[in-house]
């Protein structure tokens, strides 16, 4: 522990760094944990943490006559930056390893806050599409369609960076960018282009969809923040009416033009395992990156999206072993129990890994898809659908992060008392007396107990 410093300085020191990671896709848990861990590394281990969605509030009441100190800080602008969150994750690991004094602290926080995206503007611009292309595979398109899908979010791709360095609200940008790709997809239709449109259209889609926003929800809400946990699922649904908006109206152009396209999952191509594999790979390695999660970490989530992906089509496949629920839930847990582990090894928040590795088992397809719907009826089974999805995904990565920690726990105090116990007793009653004997033998020094 460092020497106790100015509670207030501290107090400052670690409200920046909760802002830092909330405004950057943080989960609401690791937040209050960074906090209690900067603030029990320099002396004021009694501080208390409160995050919500978008507010952080941090209080020190020291003992004896000084007075109590409150931080409250409102976090407005929050955007998946897993690269930053990283960064900050880092600083926290090293202040509660006693690297870091004060001061460095802060020189680290300045730093990080002007820390660009660890990869290329070229790797950034073209991470988008090829994640778009990818799942295109991913759902069963071919080779056209998937060069469609890229085509068209690269063609959007300067329109929608340029949209989102403005103030404008996130529910008019993916309205916008929801509109503009279902408008590009009917124009290739009414090109003629031998594509699936409405394939095209879903791989176009996706980058738009708030699914992990919805799981995020679901998973606050099982993890006890209610507060958080309501403000994520009304602000997932908000956005899916925002996509949803810019879809039905993008559908409407079209179909001024004689061209007519519905949202579909599944296509006409049978590409194999191999394939289905390299696609899942591809899309969530590249969805990694439009996050900013740094190489190390975006290689690792990539090969678990892809493994949990084939699991998933394995058990839902031709011979239908399972429904696609229980796969869906048998595959979050996979993920969030490996997430947890990698998390774990890496020494950083595990969304880095859980994030991008649930893209293909996002429900944001369904979201938009039952706001789609001709009836009432068939409104409210798909919204009923995609959040029973979402309450899948979200309670089966809690279950195996949560199954994670809990075999940690159970390794450090069980496992390694035992074994420590059992290599000491192997030393004291057999290495010790043959080490005696071997010296006997050769004529050493001999003891007596």
């Amino acid at each position: 522990m460092h020497e106790t410093t100015d509670p207030t300085r501290v107090l400052r020191v670690a409200m920046r760094v909760a802002v830092a990671m909330l405004a950057s896709g943080a989960q609401t848990d690791d937040v209050e944990a960074a906090i209690r861990t900067i603030a029990s590394a320099y002396g004021l281990p009694a501080a208390q943490a409160s995050v919500t969605f978008s507010i952080i509030t941090i209080s020190y009441d020291p003992a004896g006559d000084a007075g109590p100190t409150t931080l409250l800080h409102i976090v407005r602008d929050r955007t998946s930056d897993f690269g930053r969150l990283a960064g900050a994750a880092a600083i926290v690991r090293r202040v509660g390893d006693g690297e870091l004094p004060l001061d460095l602290v802060e020189d680290e926080l300045a730093q990080l806050e002007e820390q660009s995206s660890p990869y290329g503007r070229i790797t950034t611009f073209m991470a988008s599409g090829m994640s778009a292309a990818a799942s295109t595979l991913v759902f069963g398109g071919d080779l056209l369609d998937a060069a469609t899908t890229l085509a068209i979010a690269l063609l959007l791709q300067p329109a929608l960076k340029a949209i989102d360095r403005t103030t404008l609200p996130a529910f008019f940008r993916l309205a916008f960018g929801a509109f503009a790709s279902t408008v590009l997809v009917g124009f290739a239709v009414w090109l003629g282009l031998p594509i699936v449109g409405g394939l095209v259209l879903t791989g176009s889609l996706l980058r738009f969809l708030p699914g992990y926003a919805l799981v995020s929800g679901v998973r606050d809400l099982i993890d006890g923040s209610m507060i958080s946990g309501t403000a994520r699922t009304a602000e997932a649904i908000l956005l899916a009416a925002a996509v949803a908006g810019g879809t039905a109206l993008g559908l409407s152009l079209d179909g001024s033009f004689g061209v007519f396209l519905s949202i579909v999952v599944e296509g006409f191509t049978d590409w194999g395992t191999v394939v289905a594999a390299v696609s899942a790979l591809v899309a969530v390695g590249a969805f990694a990156v439009t996050l900013g999660v740094p190489r190390r970490p975006a290689i690792q989530t990539a090969a678990l999206g892809a493994v949990a992906w084939l699991g998933f089509i394995a058990l839902v496949g031709e011979q239908a072993a399972v429904s696609a629920s229980l796969a869906t839930l048998g595959a979050a847990v996979a993920i969030g129990f490996v997430g947890r582990i990698l998390a774990r090894l890496g020494q950083a928040p595990a969304a880095l890994w859980v994030v991008p590795a649930i893209l293909p088992l996002l429900p944001g397809l369904q979201l938009v898809t039952g706001m789609l719907a001709d009836t009432n009826e068939a409104r409210i089974a798909g919204l009923a659908a995609a959040a029973v999805t979402a309450f899948l995904i979200g309670t089966g990565v809690a279950t195996g992060d949560l199954a994670a920690r809990t075999l940690r726990r159970v390794r450090t105090a069980v496992v390694e008392p035992a074994v420590g116990a059992v290599a000491g007793g192997v030393d004291l009653y057999v290495v010790t007396p043959v080490g005696r004997v071997v010296e006997q033998v050769r004529g050493g020094p001999q003891r007596s107990d």
